[in-house]
């Protein structure tokens, strides 16, 4: 409650003109404190039949509670945050393919690249409707795919990207990070990249704190989970914060990739725009309804 304010401030003023009502009540407007000015106190209780009515509950009394808790619920309490709705709609993963000669190899049947085609699609599925981008790098990295939800799209486009359709063989993770940060800033939305290599060159590893922008990065490993993490590859995800994923056979790599995705999307969110202040005043409308059936009751009006 130490944050508690009021998301519409302005709505009180609506408690101005109430005050108004109760100061003319007050400057005796009630006819009880009319006869109070020409009447004598010790007889004016034996001319008043019934208790007088300023001790009495009256329809100005509920009406002015009615009047306050309106003002207050419109005014819009709140003390604590709330996920934006749809926020995960546009939650933006870029996934950097690596598509060098290294990722021919054979270690990963039927070969490193196809298994990371057949992860990718896997992974498009698991994050059915959330928006995906993919960049293919080698010796230079280039744009495959901008954020989309057609994972159809992206399925169809990875299927067709071989080591021969690079410009250069080589390993250009540094350059592919900072085009996977432009992609996110050009869609206009908060999002983590996810990195699908087998190693990363010493070159690129010792340049990527410097020279990479900063996003949420996970990294799966594209060799044989029976070997140890590639140094490169290692050093890379130090240098980035990064965990290093392995593959494994039964989907848990995916799981874990598309989790990994969301939290971290959840974590840039909270700080850009995912999170928003939680309107407490809906909690009144029960409140204020059942004080408004107290018009219901007969007589109630010409008291």
């Amino acid at each position: 409650m130490a944050e508690f304010h009021f998301l519409r401030p302005q709505m009180l003023l609506a408690l101005l003109p109430l005050l108004l009502v109760w100061w003319a009540l007050w400057r005796g407007q009630d006819g009880y404190g009319q006869l109070k000015k020409v009447v004598a106190p010790h007889l004016l209780e034996h001319l008043v039949v019934g208790e007088p009515r300023a001790r009495r509950l009256q329809p100005v009394h509920v009406l002015s509670v009615i009047w306050i808790l309106a003002a207050l619920a419109l005014a819009g309490p709140a003390w604590d945050k709330e996920p934006a709705p749809f926020a995960d709609d546009d939650a933006g993963l870029v996934v950097l393919l690596k598509v060098s000669g290294t990722m021919q190899a054979t270690d990963v049947q039927p070969s490193r690249l196809a298994r990371a085609k057949h992860k990718l699609r896997d992974l498009m599925q698991a994050r059915k409707g959330l928006s995906t981008g993919l960049i293919a790098y080698s010796g230079s990295a280039h744009l495959v795919m901008p954020l989309t939800r057609d994972d159809r799209i992206v399925s169809a486009m990875v299927e067709d990207l071989t080591p021969e359709l690079m410009p250069a063989d080589g390993d250009a993770l540094a350059e592919a990070l900072q085009l996977a940060a432009s992609v996110l800033q050009r869609a206009g939305v908060p999002g983590s990249v996810l990195v699908m290599a087998d190693g990363v060159a010493p070159a690129q590893a010792e340049t990527l704190t410097a020279a990479t922008p900063s996003l949420p990065v996970q990294i799966l490993a594209m060799n044989s989970p029976a070997a140890q993490v590639e140094p490169g590859l290692a050093r890379a995800a130090s240098a980035l914060g990064a965990p290093v994923l392995r593959l494994s056979a039964d989907g848990a790599d995916v799981r874990r990739v598309a989790q990994r995705a969301r939290s971290d999307f959840k974590a840039v969110a909270g700080t850009a725009s995912g999170d928003r202040w939680r309107d407490g005043g809906y909690l009144l409308l029960p409140l204020i309804a059942l004080l408004t059936l107290m018009w219901c009751r007969r007589g109630w009006l010409v008291r």
